[in-house]
């Protein structure tokens, strides 16, 4: 079996989660680590340190190849190895080098999406969209997709027949992202914040879509004008120069010792552990973000905007939602729930119980597995 990517090996973020994932899935199928084969677009970064030094089979795979020479390699690969089996990870409708795959014996293509598809399309559009994805022969069988707003983009923008769709949700390791009280002042420490304030998180990348901006704008709407100061805002995620980038929400003095922006962290799992809240105020695309996931696992109550994909992460037991890009409703949302703790503590408690009930690992896994079963048995049927 092949699992391949889009992307350099050692992506970082939710990708690399998604690599150990994916590694049980082939797992499951081949009951043999060295029947496994990994493909990246490049292989530069080194592979990601947690994946088990025997997976061993770690090609270059560019799915944009067309050269003649490159796309035989491919197809002589697969059939060497006799793969028949594909998770691809964000693989589209059709690229330059299915056709090899295809040739060389893959019968069963899954394609896993991080992200939407498309934006929605309507009337002739879409008609001809639908069109092109029927007249792709070589491209996934099967598209999964992590919320009912990412699978909409898919059926609504790209074309793509309902019943070649599917949800599952991503999953992550519970047992690294859960509460400990031991920490719980571990992330002030870290970045001297005092004891007392209520550290409210954001982790993730730092494009505008992702909302960073809201999130200022919301945190000095808390300060100057409902005269909160019990609450510290941590943004986690960003590299080098890119805090600059936020400078015109940073002009105020007085807000800026309510707001750290602490990097690009290894150690993020320990830090949620002194959080009181995550907030995700993405204003554009969001898939169901795998940091919403995090957070509820370590028992944070959750405010996200109300984006398609992005709302999927809370429910009323959860968290809250606000609309999205207004810092003024975000900033009303999260002093009703600084002001209550017995509610932050019960939304937390039923946010993490839901992640440990439905979004797992191994749930991830194991739903990836009946989506391939249920396509060889359909073939199976129609033989």
């Amino acid at each position: 079996m092949m699992v391949l990517f889009h992307c350099e090996s050692n992506p970082g973020y939710a990708a690399s989660s998604h690599e150990h994932t994916f590694l049980e899935v082939a797992k499951h199928f081949t009951g043999d680590i060295r029947k496994i084969h990994f493909a990246y677009a490049n292989l530069d970064r080194g592979m990601t340190p947690s994946l088990p030094d025997t997976l061993t089979n770690i090609i270059q795979l560019r799915t944009r190849w067309s050269e003649p020479d490159r796309l035989s390699w491919v197809e002589d690969y697969i059939r060497d190895n006799n793969i028949t089996r594909l998770l691809g990870f964000d693989q589209p409708v059709s690229m330059p080098v299915f056709q090899a795959l295809r040739a060389g014996g893959i019968k069963t293509f899954v394609s896993y999406w991080g992200a939407p598809m498309s934006s929605v399309n309507r009337g002739l559009k879409l008609w001809l969209k639908k069109l092109e994805v029927s007249a792709r022969r070589h491209g996934p069988d099967h598209y999964v997709f992590q919320s009912e707003g990412m699978r909409n983009t898919a059926v609504n923008g790209r074309g793509i027949p309902s019943e070649r769709t599917s949800i599952v949700k991503t999953g992550i390791d519970t047992v690294k992202y859960a509460p400990e009280d031991a920490k719980r002042f571990y992330a002030h420490d870290c970045f001297d914040i005092p004891r007392n304030r209520k550290l409210i998180v954001f982790s993730g990348h730092m494009e505008r879509r992702k909302g960073v901006h809201i999130i200022l704008k919301a945190a000095h709407t808390l300060v100057r004008e409902f005269g909160y100061t019990d609450a510290h805002f941590l943004i986690l995620g960003n590299r080098p120069g890119e805090k600059e980038n936020f400078s015109e929400y940073l002009r105020d003095d007085e807000v800026n010792q309510y707001i750290t922006f602490g990097g690009y962290r290894q150690d993020v799992p320990t830090l949620l552990k002194s959080c009181a809240a995550g907030m995700i105020a993405s204003t554009e695309w969001d898939s169901f973000p795998m940091s919403s996931l995090e957070m509820a696992a370590t028992e944070l109550p959750l405010l996200v905007s109300d984006l398609p994909g992005l709302n999927e992460a809370v429910t009323e037991s959860t968290g809250r939602t606000f609309p999205v890009g207004d810092h003024c409703a975000a900033a009303v949302q999260l002093k009703a729930l600084l002001d209550n703790p017995e509610l932050m503590a019960t939304l937390g408690h039923n946010a993490r119980k839901r992640v440990v009930r439905y979004y797992s690992r191994s749930a991830q896994a194991s739903a990836l597995v009946k989506v391939f079963e249920a396509l060889e048995a359909s073939v199976e049927c129609s033989s």
